[in-house]
């Protein structure tokens, strides 16, 4: 195997440099935080917000394209055993399997990566209002989690049930905002519940995987810092989202039946 896919040597393996430590994803998640909290709210604060429609529309196909793959991977990968989450399989040593295991991890780093720039379009759009700290949290938190699949996946394939469910819910979603983009007004407002299902959805992800979570402490021996680090990224995710569905949806629904 080459660097490019990841190298066994005695047993260990040589990734990649941007990957082979932390530094690079820190520089990039540091300077993505200072870009979208301070720079780019600067430059857009005596101008007109942009357009970017069509960027939207690119973006969305390629996360769609994207989670499609990944989902083919991943059943590769496990040879179709990521839905029985409760069992510890350890994952093929075949050559193949080993340089497509990498591949998907190494993929899935530049895919969360690419995810930041959904921020950037926010502010560039002045939706300033859409940068909240859930959001933040969850776009730095969702590239570390990829960080740990490539350097500590010590549970075979149960390690892609978290990335499974979330290739799903991607889909799901990023479908949605594609034809939010192009449809009339009228078949935007009554595609509106869909995006409250989709909360729901996201918010259902998490509870499965925090399902996962003691199997995995119990039978499968993950590392104990691994876990707890885990779990409290899922932990928090899941009260976000619904803190977010309760104040969104919620406050929404007792103003409809005020009037």
């Amino acid at each position: 195997m080459d660097t490019s896919t990841g190298t066994l040597l005695n047993g260990a393996v040589k990734h990649p440099l941007l990957l082979a430590d932390p530094w690079f994803m820190i520089t990039v998640l540091g300077l993505y935080l200072y870009v979208v909290n301070s720079v780019l709210p600067q430059f857009m604060l005596f101008r007109k917000p942009f357009e970017l429609k069509k960027f939207m529309l690119l973006h969305n196909v390629i996360q769609v394209v994207s989670c499609i793959y990944v989902i083919r991977e991943i059943l590769f990968v496990t040879d179709n055993g990521v839905i029985y989450f409760w069992k510890c399989r350890q994952l093929s040593q075949s050559t193949e399997n080993v340089r497509r295991h990498f591949s998907l991890a190494y993929f899935l780093f530049w895919l969360k990566l690419s995810e930041l720039v959904e921020t950037m379009i926010f502010v560039l759009r002045q939706k300033q209002n859409q940068v909240t700290k859930l959001h933040l949290f969850h776009h730095v938190a969702t590239l570390t989690l990829v960080y740990l699949l490539i350097h500590y996946n010590q549970n075979g394939s149960s390690a892609y049930f978290c990335a499974f469910l979330n290739s799903i819910v991607h889909i799901i979603m990023y479908s949605y905002y594609f034809v939010a983009a192009v449809a009339d007004k009228s078949i935007v407002r009554t595609l509106q519940p869909i995006k409250k299902s989709i909360t729901v959805i996201q918010m259902v992800q998490f509870a499965l995987i925090l399902v996962q979570l003691p199997t995995q402490i119990v039978l499968c021996g993950v590392p104990r810092g691994v876990i707890i680090y885990f779990g409290t990224v899922i932990i928090a995710m899941f009260y976000g989202f619904y803190d977010f569905y309760t104040n969104a949806y919620k406050s929404d629904h007792r103003v409809k039946n005020r009037e």
